[in-house]
């Protein structure tokens, strides 16, 4: 017998002894073959009831299950009717989680789908991200001052300081909540084994609070007074370079899938002014691939690769002993070089599906 409780963090609020009855009836049956599922989406609240030190229900659960977003590759399966580019549009914009995605209509445009699901006040994506910072945080403000920082690009723990007014000491707790709930992560560069608070940076995991955030509270005024068609023109200043970020995002995501070279770790690398959008590693072979991403059609590979050649040279990691391979990827190519893998939006789709 199977006993399933979905969004049991509601059971909590009206009850506080819920958590204790619960434990104490599990104790009754546990050794009468019935299994206990408990499901929730707030994750600070199930933290504290179920997981928490001091908790009843703490140290009782025998499986714990988190359920990720889906991967872009499922977005496929989504859109079926749309290319590779339009739906890299779209992961950039609502990310993977499925009820955001359902808000979509592969039937109409991105820009008619921006306006009608997200930007028009009425719609259901329109409050979102706010309102659930409402249901996990008692006072979402500090944590709203936070992520605006990030998505406006000051990434760095002391700029995030100076820019939300949050002094330090307090800015580490609430940015560790923000991580335990899943909204914000660290990135290091790939070739640091530890972290180290200056080369950290951080950043949104969720592509639709990263745009919600960027583009839909900023603009908040404009659109409560419906000028949804002058807000979308703003979003469209900058949406190249925003899809751009989160096309890099796909690629360090597909990475595994595409079968390039078999690393250990893969990711980010930077060093003060040096940046490049993605490094894997191979530590036994001593082996490393530097990458640049193009959101952009027409792309030089070969001006690409001498670029990446020469900040490859700032990249402290086993010096004169590692074997370099450079790979370029791109929307599509007016010319592609010999020295590197340069792959087009094409070719990442192909590789994605004989790969399963």
């Amino acid at each position: 017998e199977i006993i399933i409780i979905d969004e049991f963090q509601y059971l909590y609020a009206v009850n506080k002894a819920f958590p204790t009855q619960l434990q104490r009836w599990w104790e009754k049956i546990k050794e009468k073959n019935k299994k206990i599922i408990l499901c929730g989406s707030m994750i600070s609240t199930i933290y504290k009831i179920a997981k928490g030190y001091g908790s009843a229900l703490y140290g009782r659960k025998t499986r714990e299950m988190k359920i990720e977003p889906l991967k872009f590759q499922d977005m496929m399966l989504f859109f079926p009717k749309l290319d590779m580019e339009e739906i890299v549009k779209i992961y950039s914009v609502i990310g993977g989680i499925p009820r955001y995605i359902e808000e979509f209509n592969q039937e109409l445009s991105l820009e008619e789908n921006i306006k009608m699901r997200i930007l028009d006040r009425t719609s259901f994506l329109y409050n979102e991200p706010l309102n659930l910072l409402f249901e996990e945080f008692r006072d979402p403000a500090p944590y709203v001052s936070i992520i605006l920082a990030i998505v406006q690009g000051y990434r760095r723990f002391n700029e995030i300081s100076s820019f939300s007014g949050i002094g330090e000491s307090k800015l580490s707790k609430y940015l560790m909540v923000l991580e335990r709930v899943d909204i914000v992560e660290k990135d290091l560069p790939v070739t640091e084994r530890k972290i180290k608070v200056k080369r950290t940076r951080y950043r949104v995991k969720d592509n639709f609070h990263n745009f919600w955030f960027k583009y839909v509270f900023p603009n908040r005024a404009l659109l409560e007074r419906g000028e949804v068609d002058r807000v979308y023109s703003l979003i469209m200043k900058d949406f190249n370079s925003y899809v751009g970020r989160a096309f890099e995002e796909i690629i360090i995501q597909m990475f595994p899938k595409m079968k390039i070279m078999e690393y250990d770790r893969v990711g980010r690398w930077w060093h003060r002014d040096k940046e490049i959008d993605i490094a894997a590693i191979n530590e036994s072979e001593r082996k490393i691939m530097f990458g640049e991403v193009k959101w952009k059609d027409g792309v030089n590979c070969e001006s690409v690769v001498r670029e990446l050649k020469e900040k490859a040279k700032y990249v402290k990691w086993k010096i004169g002993e590692r074997e370099e391979y450079y790979a370029v990827f791109a929307k599509s190519f007016k010319r592609k070089s010999e020295d590197a893998i340069c792959l087009d939006l094409g070719d990442i789709q192909r590789m994605i599906s004989l790969k399963g």
